[in-house]
């Protein structure tokens, strides 16, 4: 496989690894705000008395407490007033149910059981039904305040009740853009995957591209010269040089002719003629 090839891969592998992560992280986080956001937080559960710690962070006062007992919704003699509340003293200056600041003792609790203005506020506790039967502590600034309750009741504290849906809501919509983010990321990194394994698988299947450098790195012929070694298709190929012949002028010396003396040929004896006689 071509390096260029397994690069890219790498790259999408990572960015694959990290939308992964990014996709896992923002889905927990969407699932814990969601949770979050269905459970009740309650600041007192099935009590009769107790105490709650006031922290008014901004010194304006708090919204208060919604105190909840068992019960249903209903008015069956038609009076107005919820049948869950009939049975408690809506008296003024009851103390039925009493909500006191550690700096002030004057009973903050007010009924909710007119069906023309209270609307039906339902929680679902377990297997209880839980119904709103009134509101405290309005405006209570820093300090301790103590609830009483003539039955079981459960008290929730709205300011802390509101700063955790926000937060809640703000965690599931960053897992939100977290899982967006993740797909994305998972997208991109399986596109360079893909790309970086075909381009891996072809490159260099049309036919060695061959180059010759020739005395510095130039390239002739589709081959590579390095140091008298031809370099084809990433391996070094041994290489037999054929040099010209080299021709030396030689110095141009006059030539004095020669005279060729020939010998006479050599005669045997027989063939030897005897001397004539003059006279």
């Amino acid at each position: 496989m071509h390096t260029v090839g397994k690069v890219f891969m790498a790259i999408g592998l990572v960015i694959l690894i990290v939308g992964g992560v990014l996709l896992a992280v923002g889905s927990n986080n969407i699932d814990e705000g969601v949770e979050s956001l269905e459970e009740d937080e309650w600041a007192l559960e099935g009590v009769t008395a107790g105490t709650v710690e006031i922290i008014d962070d901004d010194g304006d006062g708090e919204i208060g407490f919604t105190i909840f007992i068992k019960g249903t919704y209903e008015d069956s003699n038609d009076d107005g007033v919820w049948d869950f509340c009939e049975g408690f003293d809506q008296s003024e200056g009851q103390t039925d149910f009493t909500t006191t600041h550690s700096e002030d003792t004057t009973n903050s609790f007010v009924y909710a059981c007119s069906t023309d203005w209270d609307w039906e506020n339902e929680r679902q506790e377990g297997s209880k039904i839980l119904v709103k039967i009134g509101d405290s502590a309005y405006e209570y600034t820093n300090g301790t305040a103590t609830v009483t309750c003539a039955s079981a009741c459960w008290v929730q504290y709205d300011d802390k009740v509101l700063d955790d849906v926000l937060a809640d809501i703000g965690q599931a919509a960053g897992g939100i853009l977290q899982g967006l983010g993740g797909g994305m990321l998972l997208c991109c990194g399986g596109v360079l995957l893909v790309f970086g394994l075909i381009l891996g698988l072809t490159v260099g299947e049309s036919g060695q591209k061959i180059t010759v450098i020739q005395n510095g790195g130039m390239p002739m012929g589709g081959q590579m010269m390095q140091g008298g070694q031809m370099v084809q298709g990433g391996q070094m190929v041994q290489q037999t040089t054929m040099q010209q012949p080299v021709y030396q002028q030689v110095a141009q010396t006059p030539v004095q002719p020669q005279t060729t003396m020939q010998q006479p040929a050599e005669q045997t004896v027989w063939e030897q003629k005897s001397p004539e006689n003059p006279f």
